[in-house]
């Protein structure tokens, strides 16, 4: 008897640390998506290189730059220099950022 009550608690125990463990990951990831990355996503996905992890970064990375004074031609320079873009590629990106996440920069 006493070696089912052990099984029991050991049963319970694994049970417990697998659904914590996988909860966690299940609760952080996917993180959700907003209809303002949708909009930049469907913007620049096919003509901006990388996926789209790399699209989203690239767009808060413009807007970064021309928040902080940076001009729409450094954006587009940053962008080609970091991303291997083309200049064309970039001016999407940069455009886009400008029309869905940074729509109040200067410049």
């Amino acid at each position: 008897m006493t070696r089912g009550i052990v099984r029991i608690g050991a049963a319970v125990l694994a049970a417990g640390a697998l659904l914590s463990a996988t909860g966690a990951t299940a609760g952080a990831w996917p993180i959700p998506l907003t209809d303002v990355d949708y909009r930049y996503l469907n913007a620049t996905r096919g003509v901006f290189p990388g996926d789209d992890d790399q699209l989203l970064t690239a767009g808060r990375q413009i807007c970064r730059l021309l928040y902080t004074g940076q001009h729409t031609q450094d954006a587009i320079d940053a962008m080609v220099g970091q991303y291997g873009a083309t200049p064309d590629q970039a001016a999407v990106a940069v455009r886009a950022a400008r029309s869905t996440y940074c729509t109040q920069a200067p410049g």
